[in-house]
């Protein structure tokens, strides 16, 4: 297995919804690491039509043909700066068929962003280095060089580099894992953690300690990291199909 700590520098102000108090809309300090799937092109979903008439995630069949080839953690903030901006909406002037058209009211409301500047780290596994998947930036990432992706609801600039491991070892035990992880791409609950956002798609964690587990022990000059190893996209099902409503 091939293991890659990634950096992630914004350009540009992010802005997506994680807690919305009455009408202030607040970011949550990462980076989801199924957004940063399709902001690399390893997977493509309905952002690339010209139009969106329907607002409806296919995570499984765009994210799971990954699994066995590619893994990538959420990002976790090193140095994150926020502010506070106002917004408003205005009538639409237009319309697309089969769209129903907003009721027109004027609407405002401030949004927590993310400043440019602000830094995070996530972590890569590749299964195969001869056979990436296909996409651009993460070719350009593989090769050394920095690649530029846009993030957030209004896509905005974002610089993308990797760093390789010195050395990794695969071990089995008790460890903690020293960085975000996605609570659906795990096939076991960790004994303890903190959990970092538990909104949709799927809940965040952070400090996770497991027992008796196999695990990661990655090297990067002085640092240790410690992942999992059974981590792959949607290891759990959906809570709709787990009800049997889908």
């Amino acid at each position: 297995m091939h293991l890659y700590r990634g950096s992630i520098e914004l350009l540009d102000y992010v802005f997506y919804a994680t807690v919305e108090r009455g009408k202030v809309y607040e970011i949550g300090a990462f980076i989801h690491n199924y957004a940063l799937a399709y902001a690399l092109g390893l997977a493509r979903g309905e952002t690339y039509t010209y139009t969106r008439l329907t607002q409806k995630p296919h995570y499984e069949e765009e994210l799971t043909p990954l699994n066995g080839r590619l893994y990538l953690t959420p990002a976790a903030p090193q140095s994150v700066v926020n502010r506070l901006m106002q917004w408003n909406t205005l009538r639409e002037g237009y319309a697309y068929p089969g769209k129903p058209q907003s009721i027109g009211y004027p609407d405002w409301g401030f949004a927590r962003i993310f400043r440019p500047g602000s830094r995070f780290t996530f972590y890569l596994f590749l299964a195969d280095l001869s056979a990436p998947p296909d996409a651009p930036a993460l070719r350009d990432l593989l090769a050394g060089q920095t690649a530029r992706v846009r993030l957030g609801k209004f896509p905005a600039k974002a610089r993308l580099q990797l760093e390789p491991a010195n050395q990794v070892i695969e071990k089995s035990g008790s460890f903690l894992a020293n960085t975000f992880l996605n609570w659906r791409d795990l096939e076991t609950d960790p004994q303890v953690c903190d959990v970092v956002a538990t909104g949709l798609p799927t809940r965040l964690l952070a400090r996770a300690q497991f027992a008796d587990e196999p695990y990661y022990e990655a090297y990067f000059g002085p640092d240790v990291v410690r992942l999992p190893v059974r981590m792959r996209f949607l290891a759990r099902p959906l809570a709709e199909k787990r009800r049997g409503r889908g």
